[in-house]
């Protein structure tokens, strides 16, 4: 036997237990997530809403398990977000030779990205220590942490992995992980989670930092093409017709 054969089959043996285990617990998850009902997931978002002690000033799309007729990416924006001229419009994103992301006059109720609908939700945020400043959170454990009443609504749809569900949630473009991971979140005005270094833009008209009006994974707006990146539109608040559209990959 060849030291690398050998090698490879302690690995084996050192981590197929582990790896069994994890795809057993995914299953479970997976299946408990589909499970849900519309009055369960929704019971769960506004839970997640209360454990901000701020106003929120962004949403994470969370997932539904909804079909929709149609299965263009439209995404319109919420009302109520401080400094955010953008509010009652509507996103679209075309995911062809590019990807395109632009504002449309057209109606929409609710997020719907390749035929699935999402429920936008508020992300907490917190006061600091220092005055006027105050800290998103984003983390599932956090939330989980911080109420009782999300923990048991969550046992009641999950189980024995509540966390590992709200994960799922969360993570809209995680395929069917079950861990949290910020680049699988799909977030509108609040801060953005890079997959590479960050790239803030600055608008023409006055110099100023834009603000993030839409981040959407590549998985959400495209089956084939664009799946290993993240997109961004950005605009500036004092001119809000100065927007602009990167894209990050891994």
């Amino acid at each position: 036997m060849t030291i690398a054969l050998f090698l490879l089959m302690l690995g084996a043996i050192l981590l197929g237990p582990p790896i069994v285990r994890y795809n057993r617990v995914r299953r479970e998850v997976l299946r408990y997530a589909a499970a849900a009902s519309s009055a369960q997931l929704e019971a769960i978002y506004a839970l997640v809403e209360q454990t901000g002690t701020v106003a929120s000033n962004g949403f994470v799309l969370a997932r539904t398990y909804r079909k929709t007729e149609h299965e263009r990416c439209l995404v319109p924006l919420p009302e109520g977000l401080p400094d955010f001229p953008w509010s009652g419009r509507v996103i679209e994103v075309v995911a062809a030779d590019e990807v395109v992301v632009r504002f449309v006059d057209e109606p929409a109720t609710e997020p719907v990205l390749l035929g699935e609908a999402y429920r936008p939700v508020r992300v907490p945020r917190h006061a600091t220590r220092k005055p006027a400043r105050h800290r998103n959170v984003y983390s599932p454990g956090e939330y989980v942490a911080a109420s009782a009443p999300l923990r048991e609504a969550l046992a009641a749809a999950c189980p024995n992995h509540p966390l590992k569900l709200l994960s799922h949630l969360l993570c809209a473009a995680g395929g069917d992980g079950v861990e949290f991971e910020p680049i699988d979140q799909a977030r509108i005005g609040t801060s953005p989670s890079w997959v590479q270094d960050p790239e803030y833009q600055y608008c023409d008209d006055c110099r100023k930092r834009m603000r993030l009006i839409l981040q959407v994974p590549g998985p959400l707006i495209s089956r084939k093409a664009f799946r290993r990146g993240t997109f961004y539109f950005f605009g500036c608040p004092a001119h809000p017709d100065r927007t602009r559209t990167l894209g990050q990959y891994t």
